[in-house]
This record gives structure tokens, C-alpha cells and sequence, in this order.
């Protein structure tokens, strides 16, 4: 299983299709730096990627990874055809077979200079599938190659906004519930904080809503984005906040209500330790200033 992180989303570079003839075989090809999808629309492929071999039949997908060895294990015994692309994760990518997702935090930590933070979020796909869409995944690929004899700029756009669609179709295709359940429960726990922020929310109250002992859910979400809902949540608010600092002349008693602190020196702190300003510092930062000039 794979988890690409965003933003930005993943870019592809190039795409194609080829036919195998009987005999013939995918390229032998180590450490390339971009990830290569191959859907499968007739025939099969034998693919390695260091010690681990796949079948890649009709209505397969395969994700090769851009720091392996990719080679044939054997020569195509049929007719084959594949779409593939390359693409891209500029923000990072992990196995999710071999390692946890990196912590909420060192997700969140970069400066964008300005007072919108990104909120990163994770794209899982999985590694190699039958696909169960594999209709709708084969008139993507296709509408992903013809694409490119458009205009250079509106075809560009056009494609990219492609093969996003594609991924989604890979990920629609993950059963979350069944392959990772308490990557599963933490987004459910994202969810819903993020719908109810602005209001107290008790453990017992996220409980009550997924249906899950409250000390499970937190596990989950330690696991899955290594932090506590309440750290989540406090995320989402102080993010909130910072948008009403400045757009608004609100208080910041009333700007810690808005948010979702129930108390506004506790909202202070938080925000103090998030930030390493205080609201009104935070705030100031943005004040517009008028410069006099004197006119003869």
C-alpha cells in the first residue's frame, strides 16, 4: 500500500501505451526517481521490483516505485497492451507496508509565509490491484493519451486534471475498512472534527458519533497522523482563528469562541505555542499602514 502526501497533488510527467508482442518484455530499469503506473487492458505482464514478482493481467494496475529495481521476470506468452505514466510526489511518498505515516506535525510544519496554512492529507493507493473499475479506469487512460494533441495549455491542464481523476479511481478502489482500519477510524475522526470544531466536542461525543470505544479512536489517530484528537482539533481551530484575526476587528474573546476554545487564555496559550506569537502579535503583522507624504 502506498501513501503519496499533498499538497501539491502528484504531477504527472508522461504517459503512453504500449503493445508487447509475444516475447517481448517491460524494460530492466533501477532507481528511475518517478513512480510508473501500468494498467493492463489485455494480455499480462510478468513484473519485479527488487525481490518481489507480480502478474500483471487484464484489468491490473501496478505501482513501481521510483527508488527500486524494476526488470521482467519473464517474456509476455500473449498479445499485451498497458497504459503507463509517470509521475510524480513532490511532498513525499511511503510504504505503507514497511512504515507508519510521518506524524501530524511534521506534516504541518512548513511556513508558507503567509497566514493560510496547508493542511497536508495523505492519497493511499494501493501498490498492485485487480481493478473492479476497470472500465472507467481504461476510458481514463485513454482520455489521458488523446489529451495530449490538445493545446499546449488547456491540454496540459486538461491532463493533469486527468490522471488526478485516475488516482481517485485507484484510491475509490482501496477498502480502507478492510486493509487499514484504524487509518480508516482516523479519517472518520478527521471528518468529524473538522465538521465540529467550533463547538465543545468531548471524547465521549466522538465516541458516540463513529461508534468506537474513545480510547480506540485515539490510538487510531496517534497511528495514522501521529497525534490526539484533541491535538487535531486544536489544529483546525487555531488555523480558523488565524483566518478571523485577519479578516475581522472581532475581539479575540470573540475570535476564541468562534474557533472553538471555550476559554480565550487557554485559546492564547495554544495559539502562542503553535505560532510562537500571540494573537495581537499574529495580527499586527497584518495591519495595513498608510504612508504620509507632504505635497508641495
Amino acid at each position: 500500500m502506498l501513501q503519496l502526501y499533498a499538497p501539491p497533488l502528484p504531477t504527472l510527467l508522461a504517459a503512453g501505451k504500449n503493445i508487447f508482442e509475444i516475447g517481448q518484455s517491460h524494460l530492466n530499469r533501477n532507481n528511475i526517481g518517478v513512480f510508473d503506473l501500468l494498467v493492463v487492458t489485455k494480455g499480462q505482464l510478468f513484473m519485479g521490483e527488487d525481490y518481489r514478482k507480480f502478474e500483471v493481467s487484464k484489468g491490473d494496475a501496478l505501482i513501481l516505485y521510483p527508488d527500486r529495481h524494476h526488470y521482467p521476470t519473464s517474456p509476455c506468452n500473449q498479445v499485451t497492451e498497458a497504459f503507463w505514466f509517470h509521475f510524480i510526489a513532490s511532498k513525499g511518498w511511503q510504504d505503507l507496508t514497511i512504515s507508519k505515516p510521518l506524524p501530524f506535525e511534521e506534516r504541518s510544519a512548513e511556513d508558507c509565509g503567509n497566514f493560510l496554512s496547508e493542511v497536508p492529507f495523505g492519497i493511499t493507493l494501493p501498490k498492485y490491484c485487480h481493478l473492479s473499475n476497470s472500465e472507467s479506469v481504461e476510458l481514463l487512460c485513454s482520455k489521458i493519451i488523446s489529451s495530449e494533441n490538445e493545446s499546449i495549455y488547456s491540454g496540459e491542464w486538461q491532463r493533469q486534471v486527468l490522471f488526478q481523476q485516475l488516482l481517485q479511481e485507484l484510491s475509490n478502489h482501496m477498502h480502507l475498512a478492510n486493509s487499514l482500519p484504524a487509518f480508516a477510524v482516523a479519517e472518520k475522526a478527521a471528518v468529524y472534527l473538522r465538521k465540529n470544531y467550533a463547538k465543545k466536542v468531548t471524547y465521549e461525543d466522538l465516541g458516540q458519533a463513529l461508534k468506537f470505544h474513545p480510547n480506540h479512536i485515539a490510538r487510531c489517530m496517534i497511528q495514522s497522523f501521529g497525534c490526539t484528537p484533541i491535538e487535531y482539533v486544536n489544529k483546525i481551530r487555531i488555523d480558523q482563528a488565524k483566518i478571523l484575526l485577519v479578516s475581522t476587528d472581532w475581539s479575540i474573546d470573540q475570535i476564541s469562541e468562534s474557533s472553538g476554545f471555550t476559554q480565550s487564555a487557554y485559546f492564547s496559550r495554544m495559539f502562542k505555542k503553535m505560532e510562537h506569537l500571540t494573537p495581537n502579535q499574529f495580527r499586527k503583522q497584518y495591519v495595513g499602514k498608510i504612508t504620509m507624504t507632504n505635497e508641495d
